[in-house]
C-alpha cells in the first residue's frame, strides 16, 4: 500500500516561506549570492565575507550541500586538498529567485533613501 505524503502546512498557507527558511540567515544568502558568479573555494568565500568564522561557514556550506543547492568537489594538488563549492543543477534554479530578490532590494533601498517611513 502506497501512502500519500501529507503536505507541509507551510506549503498550504505560504509556499514562499519554505524558500525563505531554506536560504535565510545572515550568511547563507551571502554565500549563495557570491556563488552566483561561479564556483569558489572555502578561502575565497571567507575572504568575500569578512566576519564569518570558519565554523559557521562550514556549517552553512554543509547545510546548503545537504539541501541539494550546492555541490562540493575536492581535488588534491600535491599535499593540499582544495575544496570548491558551486551551485548544483537543482541549485541553479534558485539563481533567478536570488536575482529577483536582489533587484527588489536595490529598488527598495533607493525608495527608502528618498523617504522616511515611520
Amino acid at each position: 500500500m502506497v501512502s500519500t505524503p501529507v503536505p507541509d502546512p507551510k506549503m498550504l498557507d505560504c509556499p514562499a516561506l519554505v524558500t525563505i527558511q531554506l536560504v535565510s540567515g545572515k550568511w547563507k544568502t551571502r554565500v549563495l549570492w557570491h556563488l552566483r558568479q561561479g564556483g569558489a573555494g572555502f578561502g575565497d568565500l571567507r575572504r568575500a565575507m569578512p566576519g564569518i568564522s570558519a565554523k559557521v561557514l562550514t556549517e552553512h556550506l554543509d547545510a546548503l550541500v545537504a539541501d541539494g543547492l550546492l555541490a562540493r568537489t575536492e581535488s588534491l594538488e600535491g599535499k593540499v586538498l582544495h575544496t570548491r563549492y558551486r551551485f548544483s543543477d537543482y541549485g541553479f534554479t534558485l539563481i533567478p529567485v536570488l536575482d529577483a530578490l536582489g533587484s527588489w532590494g536595490l529598488n527598495h533601498a533607493e525608495r527608502a533613501a528618498g523617504h522616511r517611513f515611520p
